[in-house]
C-alpha cells in the first residue's frame, strides 16, 4: 500500500488531510483547498505542483539539496566550477568567481531540454545497451564453454576408444604371434620326437633280434649277425646324433614394447585440459576522456579518391619472374618484396625497378611490415615465427615464436599484428609480450591496421572484416564483385584498398563498409593482383600482381 502524504499547511494547523498535489519548490503536499491558496499568493503563484502519483514516482530519488560542507540549502551555481553551492560556499571556496555566481533557479532553468540532461539520457542509454551487450557477451561466452566442454569431452571419448582399438588390435597381432612362434616350435619338437620314436622301434627290433640269436641260433650264425647287428646300431646311433645337431631347445619370452612400458611408468595424466585467456573489450569508458585521446579524422567520400599511374615495372632476377608474397614501400622510396624463391632473402628494388640488394633472412619469408626507418617485421608461414629486422645493420633484432603458422603481419602505435593460423590475430608489443588474442570469424590472411583499428581478408569466403584493436567487430564486406580479396591497405581517413585475386580488380571501401568503389581492372594490367601497400605519408600505393612480376605504383588524390 502507498503511504500517506499529508498536507502540510493542514498538518501545520493540527489537521490531518491527504495531499493531492505536491509542490517540488516548497517539498511538501497539499490538499484541493490548500493548493488554491498556495497558488493564490504572490510569491508562490508559479511554484511547480504536480499531482501526487506523479511525485510518489520521484518519492524514493535521492536528490541533494543541501551543501555537504556547510549543511546550508544549495542556493547559488558557480558556473567556472560548475557546482551548485550555498551562501556560506561563497566566503570560502569561491571568493574570486564573483562574475561567475548566479541564482540556482536560472542554472536550472530549461535544464530538461538541455544538452545536459540529453547527454545523461543518453548515457544511461548506452551504459544500458552496453550492459546487454556484457551480458549477452558472457551468455555467448558461457555458451561457447559449454559447446567446448563437449567437444572436448568427446575427444577424450574418441582418443580413449581409439587408443583401446589399438590396444585391442597389438593384443589380437601379439597374441597371433605368439600362436605361431609356439606351434612353430611345438612342430620342431614333435618332428624330433617322431625321428626318435621311430630310431627306437628299429634299436628294439635288433633288440630282439639279437636276443632270438642268443638262444636259438649256431655259433656261427650269431658272430655274423652281432657283427651286422653292431653297424647297423653304429648307423643309427649316428644318424640320431646327426639329427641332434640341429636341435635346438626354444625358449619363448615376452618383451613389453618401450612406449607400453613408459605409458605405464612415465605418462601421469592422459591429457592437459589449458586455458587460452584473453582480455575482452569493455565498452564503458568515459566519453568525454576518448574524445579528448581520439584524434579527429577526416572523413573522405571514396567517391572523391583518384589513381594516378606513375610508374608500371616488371621485376625480374636472373630472368626469372617471382611469386610476390609481400611487400611495401621504405622510407627512402625504395620498394621491398617477400618472394617466393629458391633462396631466402628479401628483395629491394628502386622505384624504377632496378635490383639494389638482398637481404638474407631466416626462412621463406610470407609476409613483411614496415615498423620505422630501418626496421621492419617478417612473417614466416610454417616456420611459426616472426622477426624484427634492422634492415640498415643486416641483424635480426627479436625472434617471436608462435603456436602456429604467421600469415598476414602489420605495425601500428608500437603494436604488431599478426595472422595466426587464420583464426586469430596475436597482438604484441616490441618486446614479443602477447598482449591480446581476437578471435576470427572467418580464416584470416592479410591484415592492415590503422588507429583503433584492424582489417583483414578472407578470401575463402570473399568477405573484408573490420575490427576494433579490442576485438570488437565493426563491420564486414562481402560482394560478388570481389572475389578471392588478397592484400589490404588502408589511407588516413580508414577507407580500405582491397585487390580482388580472382577478380583481377583493385578497389575502395568506404570507412564504414557500406560504399565500394572500383579503381582497377584486369584492362588495366591486373593479372592475379595480392599484394598492396599504401604510404600515408607520401599517398603512394603500391600494387602487385602475384606471379607475372609486375607491380604498379600510384599516387593517390583527393577531390
Amino acid at each position: 500500500m502507498a503511504s500517506f502524504i499529508p498536507c502540510g499547511p493542514c498538518g501545520h494547523d493540527g489537521n490531518t488531510q491527504n495531499a493531492e498535489k505536491w509542490c517540488t519548490d516548497c517539498n511538501e503536499g497539499f490538499c484541493n483547498v490548500c493548493e488554491k491558496a498556495h497558488m493564490s499568493l504572490r510569491i508562490t503563484r508559479d511554484h511547480n505542483l504536480i499531482l501526487i502519483e506523479d511525485y510518489r514516482k520521484i518519492e524514493n530519488v535521492n536528490v541533494c539539496v543541501q551543501c555537504e560542507e556547510h549543511g546550508s540549502n544549495l542556493e547559488m551555481y558557480c558556473k567556472r566550477h560548475e557546482k551548485a553551492i550555498c551562501i556560506a560556499c561563497l566566503t570560502t571556496n569561491h571568493k574570486d568567481c564573483s562574475d561567475a555566481i548566479i541564482p540556482l533557479a536560472e542554472a536550472a532553468k530549461n535544464v530538461k531540454t538541455s544538452t545536459a540532461l540529453a547527454d545523461l539520457e543518453h548515457t544511461i542509454s548506452e551504459t544500458l545497451v552496453n550492459i546487454q551487450k556484457c551480458r549477452n557477451d558472457r551468455e555467448a561466452a558461457t555458451e561457447q564453454i559449454e559447446i567446448q566442454e563437449k567437444i572436448i569431452k568427446k575427444r577424450i571419448f574418441d582418443t580413449r576408444e581409439t587408443i583401446n582399438k589399438h590396444l585391442d588390435d597389438l593384443e589380437r597381432k601379439l597374441l597371433n604371434e605368439l600362436t605361431t612362434v609356439h606351434t612353430s616350435c611345438k612342430s620342431k619338437y614333435r618332428t624330433i620326437q617322431n625321428q626318435l620314436n621311430e630310431k627306437e622301434k628299429e634299436i628294439k627290433r635288433l633288440q630282439e633280434q639279437t636276443s632270438q640269436l642268443k638262444r636259438f641260433a649256431p655259433d656261427i650264425q650269431v658272430f655274423l649277425r652281432t657283427h651286422q647287428i653292431n653297424k647297423e646300431i653304429q648307423d643309427e646311433v649316428k644318424s640320431i646324433t646327426n639329427a641332434l645337431l640341429f636341435v635346438s631347445n626354444y625358449n619363448i619370452e615376452i618383451e613389453i614394447h618401450q612406449g607400453i612400458t613408459s605409458l605405464l611408468k612415465d605418462v601421469d595424466y592422459f591429457a592437459r585440459v589449458k586455458i587460452d585467456k584473453s582480455t575482452i573489450t569493455c565498452p564503458f569508458k568515459d566519453e568525454k576522456i576518448d574524445q579528448a585521446q581520439i584524434q579527429v579524422q577526416t572523413k573522405r567520400s571514396v567517391y572523391n579518391t583518384k589513381l594516378l599511374l606513375r610508374k608500371k615495372i616488371r621485376i625480374e632476377q636472373k630472368g626469372k619472374t617471382m611469386d610476390i608474397t609481400g611487400c611495401a614501400i621504405l622510407a627512402n622510396g625504395n620498394l621491398l618484396f617477400a618472394v617466393k624463391t629458391w633462396k631466402n632473402v628479401l628483395m629491394e628494388y628502386n622505384k624504377d625497378g632496378l635490383f639494389v640488394r638482398d637481404i638474407p633472412v631466416s626462412g621463406e619469408p610470407w609476409d613483411l611490415t614496415v615498423i620505422d626507418t630501418d626496421q621492419i617485421a617478417v612473417s614466416y608461414n610454417d616456420l611459426n615465427y616472426i622477426e624484427v629486422i634492422d634492415i640498415k645493420k643486416m641483424v635480426v633484432l627479436n625472434t617471436m615464436t608462435l603456436k602456429y603458422n604467421c600469415r598476414g603481419i602489420s605495425y601500428s602505435d608500437g603494436k604488431i599484428y599478426v595472422v595466426v593460423d587464420g583464426r586469430r590475430i596475436v597482438v604484441l608489443d616490441m618486446e614479443g609480450t602477447k598482449l591480446n588474442t581476437i578471435k576470427c570469424d572467418m580464416n584470416a590472411f592479410h591484415i592492415a591496421t590503422i588507429n583503433d583499428r584492424i582489417y583483414y581478408t578472407a578470401p575463402i569466403s570473399n568477405t573484408v572484416k573490420c575490427y576494433t584493436t579490442g576485438g570488437n567487430r565493426i563491420w564486414n564486406f562481402k560482394d560478388k564483385s570481389l572475389t578471392t580479396p588478397g592484400g589490404i591497405a588502408t589511407d588516413s581517413a580508414t577507407n580500405v584498398f582491397v585487390v580482388g585475386i580472382r577478380s583481377n580488380n583493385l578497389m575502395i571501401l568506404q570507412d564504414d563498409g557500406t560504399v565500394s568503389k572500383t579503381f582497377l581492372t584486369k584492362a588495366d594490367g591486373l593479372d592475379k593482383p595480392a599484394r598492396l601497400y599504401y604510404n600515408t605519408e607520401t599517398n603512394i600505393l603500391l600494387v602487385c600482381n602475384k606471379c607475372d612480376g609486375t607491380i604498379f605504383l600510384y599516387s593517390v588524390m583527393f577531390d
